[in-house]
């Protein structure tokens, strides 16, 4: 019980530093910048670069948590569509890895480092843990249909949010989305019944057909 209980006590501890240094971990190019380099700088303000910066890097935070999702789910998978999702897992840990690097080199366009740390990621995701130990193929297709859910319609307001002050940031979140619609569409569709007329999932009544 004692040693529970220092766990969680160091655990809070890692992440009130990270947030207490919420203000410094997206910090500009140190020092004084020459007039060249700074209008060379994307947008017309500082205050529009930090706009995207913010949304930016919570956009990063969560899918760095996201490609955790996927591994955690890759690693614990079992049933029997354990050899198609084992390996289809990893396939989105990949790709959503790369979405990762994208939107953290946004922040480094505008001239502001990126926070890409475990105690950033605890700190700031706002995607839920997944639950330790094994899963059920069904199980983890729930959970991680949550998950995406979640970065889904965030990413859909910062579309929207940056689409007339940050016209690139707001095509990368464009492109994200794509991407996250078909993942989403692709776990439900392991989710269907066989046989079903393809809107019915199992824990959810059948639509009503024309």
């Amino acid at each position: 019980m004692l040693q529970r209980v220092m766990m969680v006590g160091t655990t809070l501890l890692m992440m009130g530093s990270a947030v207490a240094g919420a203000d410094e971990r997206n910090q500009p190019v140190p020092g004084p910048v020459p007039a060249r380099i700074q209008s060379s700088l994307p947008l017309d303000s500082e205050e529009a670069r930090r706009k995207s910066v913010r949304a930016l890097q919570q956009t990063t935070v969560d899918l760095l948590a996201l490609v955790h999702d996927f591994k955690q789910a890759h690693w614990n998978l079992t049933g029997p569509l354990y050899l198609v999702l084992h390996e289809y897992y990893d396939e989105q840990a990949g790709l959503y890895t790369k979405w990762a690097d994208l939107f953290a080199e946004r922040n480094l366009h505008m001239g502001f480092s990126v926070d890409g740390r475990p105690s950033a990621i605890v700190a700031t995701s706002t995607l839920p843990d997944m639950p330790a130990g094994w899963e059920t193929d069904q199980q983890s297709l729930q959970l991680l249909i949550d998950r995406l859910t979640v970065l889904q319609k965030q990413v859909y307001r910062s579309l929207e949010e940056l689409e007339k002050t940050d016209a690139p940031s707001s095509n990368k979140y464009q492109d994200l989305a794509h991407d996250l619609d078909k993942t989403l569409w692709q776990l439900r569709v392991h989710l269907q019944k066989p046989g079903s007329p393809g809107d019915a999932l199992p824990w959810s009544a059948p639509a009503a057909r024309p």
